[in-house]
């Protein structure tokens, strides 16, 4: 449609700016601009040649548009050289332009167009109706224009004075023109008298035709429509339940005319008014009964003239009120069930319901219920329940069988409804069946029983919670179905129960379950791997929870693809909880899923990799079993082969290690007398075993021996004093002040004896201890001392040092004795 006024567009600027105008290369002709819609159209086109620039010679091509659009060259035909004819058999557009082109050199030349405009002659007006209003005094008239002609239509309201009664024209002729596409017009107060008739109708005409309205004769004051009313109040009669006064005002008094009235009214809950009530009495307040107690009205009033003649007023803005309550009516329809099974009614626990009363029996806006019990007949009641609520749960009391219940307000209490709770042994119904009948609405059908006097149906949502909320309703005995709209939600599983009721008894129940909406399950199970080989793997899943099924699970399916992509599936019903692939490759992967199925859509679970094995389950064993014989062969050969190599392997393993306590030294016996010189050759160091002597002396606290101080000292080297610059301990204050840092313990290490290792091993360390000893040591505050320090070396005392060895100490360590070693003439003991 852009396209098409964008083309039009470019050809009527090309028509401005064309030299010399249309006019001096050629012209349209047609019968009329406006034509009826659908009608034939023939139109032709005359060139003026010689006016015309840029032609082919000979006879010019013509050619023809509309609106954009080629007309097909089999509508056109020539009469000469000069003209041009086009046949539209039907003109289907309410407005066209209509294209003549010449045919040039270089392009298409513009001869003429004209606008063509198709629609439908006016229908005459209907419906001509006039109001007079009071406040202002003019007089407004509407009617119903009919088929919308969809060409341009003049509208003329015409009104006429008469002269007396209708017919007799009177003075002159006024008009009122209404706005463009409004159908009404108001004539003003100038041009009638309200009361002398006026004769009014309407005239419509375009270029097509014109028609005219029948003519309306009236009385202005016979069409007067009056203000809307005002309600004051609408208050209860406290004395009469069920009735109201609703008083009201005019919003502008006019006491010279008098009034007709009508009310109306509606409930809160209903959108349909009742039928208007008329009202006669001039006092502007009415009195109206049979209303319903507790309950929401709406009301509203108009008026018209006495006379009726003339236009009702609009209704008045709504007023509201709250009838009075009443004490209810009718009996509750009630049903229970037992909680806990026993074997008899008595203390056992049971749930009273019943159904809340309709609103017209309730006559209030919210009641309460009491349950009592009457124990005998000269026992008062006791009361078991008070509640607003539509259940009561409760132990039922020694000697009671029964209860009963009835509903109260503020102004009464409807009739007690007796329940007798009797054991649910009676004889079942048969062929339950339940189908959906909706999202929110479940059918249930069942085969009558001859003796049944009604039925009981109980239903709740499916849960694993073994309590849930159960909704019920009755149905009479001849029945045999019931719809269930309570409570149904869809994608949710039901359980529904159906009771027989009998005549003092109630039959055993049975149950079926439905779904209103099955969809598809809200996830699938996962799959578990239980065992896999290299041939086959066993799978396993858990049910989806009820809550989540969304349907009956009618089937799974089982997906698996090897690594080249090729696929696999297998179909199982619904309870099926395990399943065996088999055939697979060993050492391979595979992808496997599960899909769950419901008649409402399906779901496929996550992937799963599966990993066949190389061996089996039994090749495996096999094979353990052959490496154990393997082992076992392995170890007896060896155990074998030690025991027949036993000394080569002990050598080889455990060499021969020599003992001191078994040497000749241990056999050594001790001398005192002789000091043996023992010549030492540095050259034989390497063939000492020795390699460290530790020795450690302590003494008990005496005077110092003055005698041969020379034999107490050990030997050292001469020039030692003078390398170290160390001053021998000389006075009885200075070892005092080495005993200070002495302790005394019971056993002390007097010797330490270290030996080299015999073919690399580890040498052992011989320690000698004496129990009892009086010997001194460092204590733990004892400085240590420097590198070039050694304290014993201080003491002229010999008794006093650490490391003294006398003549008395050989005698006492026979192994020392070998240790001597002679040198320059000295002997140096370690």
């Amino acid at each position: 449609m852009q396209r098409d006024w964008g083309i039009l567009l470019g050809e009527m600027l090309l028509l401005l700016f064309l030299p010399g105008g249309t006019q001096s290369c050629g012209v349209i002709a047609v019968e009329s601009p406006v034509i009826l819609l659908g009608a034939p159209l023939s139109a032709s086109c005359t060139l003026r040649r010689e006016s015309c620039r840029g032609l082919e010679k000979g006879v010019p091509q013509v050619v023809w548009k509309l609106d954009g659009d080629f007309i097909p060259a089999t509508q056109v035909s020539s009469d000469h050289e000069s003209t041009s004819t086009v046949n539209l058999r039907s003109f289907n557009k309410s407005t066209g332009f209509l294209s003549c082109y010449a045919k040039g050199i270089k392009e298409m030349q513009l001869v003429d167009r004209v606008q063509i405009s198709a629609g439908y002659p006016p229908s005459p007006p209907s419906k001509l109706s006039c109001v007079m209003n009071l406040t202002d005094d003019s007089v407004t008239c509407s009617w119903d224009p009919g088929r919308d002609p969809l060409i341009t239509t003049n509208v003329t309201l015409s009104i006429h004075r008469l002269k007396g009664q209708c017919g007799n024209l009177g003075e002159k002729k006024l008009d009122c023109i209404p706005i463009r596409g409004q159908s009404s017009c108001i004539i003003p107060r100038e041009q009638f008298n309200p009361y002398q008739n006026i004769e009014i109708w309407v005239t419509v005409q375009n270029a097509l035709g014109s028609a005219a309205s029948i003519p309306l004769c009236l009385l202005p004051m016979d069409a007067v429509k009056l203000d809307p009313l005002t309600i004051q109040e609408v208050a209860s009669v406290p004395s009469r339940p069920g009735c109201v006064n609703v008083r009201w005002k005019e919003v502008k008094k006019r006491t010279w005319l008098d009034q007709r009235y009508q009310l109306r009214y509606r409930r809160e809950e209903e959108k349909q008014w009742t039928e208007p009530l008329d009202m006669v009495n001039g006092s502007m307040m009415t009195e109206h009964c049979s209303l319903l107690p507790a309950t929401k009205y709406h009301f509203q009033i108009r008026c018209i003239k006495s006379s009726l003649r003339g236009h009702w007023s609009e209704w008045s803005t709504e007023r509201s009120l709250v009838t009075l309550e009443s004490a209810p009516t009718g009996k509750l329809v009630t049903w229970w069930r037992r909680l806990h099974a026993t074997d008899t009614v008595r203390m056992a626990e049971f749930q009273l319901l019943w159904k809340a009363l309709k609103r017209e029996d309730a006559n209030a806006e919210s009641l309460w219920y009491v349950v009592s019990a009457s124990p005998g007949a000269h026992n008062d009641d006791i009361m078991i329940c008070n509640t607003t609520s539509l259940w009561c749960s409760f132990t039922m009391p020694d000697g009671v069988r029964g209860v009963s219940v009835r509903a109260y307000n503020t102004a009464g209490h409807s009739p007690e409804t007796d329940v007798i709770f009797s054991n649910r042994n009676g004889h079942p119904a048969s062929g339950i069946q339940a189908s959906p009948h909706g999202d929110h609405s479940l059918r249930i059908d069942w085969e009558p029983q001859a003796s049944a006097s009604g039925y009981v149906l109980e239903w709740c949502k499916y849960s694993q919670h073994p309590d849930c909320e159960i909704s019920w309703k009755t149905e009479p005995g001849n029945s045999s179905g019931s719809i269930l709209q309570d409570n149904i939600e869809p994608l949710q599983l039901y359980t529904v129960w159906l009771y027989p009721l009998y005549e003092g008894s109630v039959g055993s129940p049975v149950q079926t379950e439905a779904y209103s909406k099955q969809g598809a399950p809200a996830f699938s199970p996962k799959l578990t791997l239980r065992s896999v080989s290299k041939s086959q793997a066993e799978l396993a899943w858990e049910p989806v929870p009820l809550e989540r099924r969304h349907g009956f699970i009618t089937s799974y399916t089982v997906f698996w693809a090897d690594e080249t992509g090729k696929e696999h599936y297998a179909a199982l019903n619904g309870s099926s909880r395990k399943f065996v692939i088999r055939n697979l490759h060993p050492f391979s992967t595979y992808k496997v899923l599960l899909g769950s199925f419901t008649a409402g859509g399906s779901v496929n679970g996550t992937v799963l990799m599966l990993h066949t094995t190389l061996l089996d389950e039994v090749e495996i064993h096999m094979l353990l079993i052959a490496l154990c014989l393997a082992c076992a062969l392995a170890i007896i050969a060896v155990f074998t082969l030690c025991l027949r190599k036993h000394a080569r392997m002990k050598r080889h393993f455990w060499p021969s290690v020599p003992d001191p306590a078994n040497s000749s030294l241990g056999r050594w016996s001790p001398t005192l007398q002789e000091n043996p010189k023992m010549a030492f050759n540095i050259k034989d160091v390497s063939q000492m075993i020795t390699s460290d002597v530790t020795i450690l002396e302590g003494w008990t606290e005496k005077k110092l021996p003055l005698a041969d101080p020379p034999k107490r000292f050990p030997i050292i080297q001469k020039g030692y004093f003078q390398e170290h610059s160390v001053q021998p301990l000389s006075t009885t204050h200075d070892i005092a002040s080495l005993r200070s840092y002495i302790n005394v313990a019971d056993t002390v290490q007097y010797a330490k004896v270290i030996t080299g290792g015999y073919r690399g091993q580890s040498p052992p360390s011989s320690l000698y201890l004496r129990s009892d000893s009086t010997q001194p040591l460092l204590c733990d505050m004892t400085p240590s001392p420097k590198r070039y320090e050694n304290m014993w070396f201080h003491e002229t005392n010999q008794d006093d040092s650490v490391f003294l060895v006398g003549e008395e100490t050989l005698s006492e360590f026979p192994l020392l004795q070998g240790l001597k070693i002679q040198e320059e003439g000295e002997s140096l003991s370690f």
